[in-house]
């Protein structure tokens, strides 16, 4: 019972004494004051939980108010690291799927937030971005349109329209798990701002690298990629993978990956005037002195990636946004997670930091991206 409940029921049987005292029924009148001493009792009591309720609000909202602003400062959900230190020890259990091949205890899981990571543009940021239910994704891909012979277009009054037939081809593929973990001394769990620098700075990090890697080489070993600029990297090379990209879909290149060796050559090619004026720019202007220094400026029109996930050698140029996707798991995303109960941790005071995040990459559409290298 409530104690707004148990004061109802107090009021209920001082109010069935009215009559009784109202007859100047001494023994009525005693269990009335008796009563009433009793129903201003439980007013203060009632009055003081209401008080403790609204303060203990006012503190959660502070709280998540802080955990806010230390999102949008470090890029990363603030790790509940008070959580773990409460509950050292402690194991927790839970029963898998049926689909799971183990069953059994499992590590207390005491944070799982999502890292929202700060970094320059990268070779993900190129891509469409989805996000799917299941553990495997079927896209369409596609190929060349077959039309009829001389086909314009044009058609007759009453004649029958020309077929032109698109050709897919359905690809399944499955999300791919990137992950790492690293491990570091108990004593950091009273440390948060430093274990936070360290997730993002070495986990994070790492993995980033990892998955940028994986995109660059699932794209390159896509059967119908174009490879027809072949001659080695240069301004005009990229230009005609540029050209080949609209010439194949239609669609206008968005962007270029390149090696930063490769990238170093470009940025130090000068025009053959007498001032030797760096094409890219030099290092305190843009090109000719018009504008202000920019790092890795447009080269025809397209952003530029620089990465040693990609070979030196070798440089991608592509409609990213209109002919692929990076695919993940809805719900997920990219997952910290903090743990004391593996391994031998507790007993060496140590914490282990799992960074993950399971995606895909779907091309579509391969012809929107072209190869540049030397044969």
């Amino acid at each position: 019972m409530t104690l707004k409940e148990e004061l109802m029921e107090l009021k209920e049987k001082r109010n069935a004494l009215v009559e009784r005292i109202e007859a100047d029924d001494a023994e009525a009148i005693a269990e009335g004051e008796k009563l009433q001493g009793e129903i201003e009792a439980k007013e203060a009591e009632i009055e003081q939980a209401e008080k403790k309720t609204a303060l203990l609000n006012v503190i959660g909202k502070k709280e998540k108010q802080e955990d806010s602003a230390m999102e949008q400062k470090t890029g990363i959900k603030a790790l509940n690291l008070e959580y773990l230190k409460n509950n050292r020890g402690t194991v927790q259990t839970y029963i898998k799927a049926a689909t799971d091949t183990v069953t059994g205890p499992t590590i207390p899981v005491v944070s799982q937030n999502v890292a929202e990571i700060k970094y320059n543009l990268g070779v993900r940021d190129l891509f469409s971005t989805e996000a799917i239910s299941g553990n495997s994704y079927t896209f369409f891909r596609m190929g060349a349109t077959d039309l009829p012979s001389g086909f314009d277009g044009t058609t007759a009054q009453g004649a029958e329209k020309p077929q032109i037939h698109p050709t897919y081809t359905p690809v399944t593929a499955a999300l791919v798990k990137k992950a790492c973990h690293l491990k570091e001394t108990d004593e950091l769990l009273n440390d948060a701002p430093y274990l936070e620098s360290v997730v993002r700075g070495r986990g994070v990090y790492e993995l980033q690298k990892a998955i940028e890697s994986y995109l660059v080489s699932t794209l390159l070993g896509t059967s119908g990629i174009d490879v027809t600029v072949n001659t080695g990297i240069s301004f005009d090379n990229l230009l005609k993978a540029k050209m080949a990209v609209e010439t194949n879909t239609g669609y206008d290149a968005d962007a270029i990956i390149i090696n930063p060796t490769d990238l170093q050559t470009l940025l130090l090619t000068k025009d053959g005037g007498s001032t030797g004026q760096y094409l890219m720019g030099g290092p305190a202007y843009a090109p000719y002195g018009n504008g202000a220094y920019g790092a890795y400026l447009p080269i025809w029109g397209m952003k530029v990636v620089s990465t040693s996930a990609i070979a030196s050698g070798t440089a991608i140029v592509g409609a990213f946004k209109a002919c692929a996707s990076v695919i993940t798991k809805a719900g997920e995303g990219f997952r910290v997670e903090v743990a004391n109960q593996n391994e031998d941790d507790f007993v060496k005071n140590m914490v282990t930091v799992r960074v993950e995040e399971r995606l895909l990459e779907a091309v579509r559409l391969p012809g929107g991206f072209a190869k540049v290298f030397t044969a």
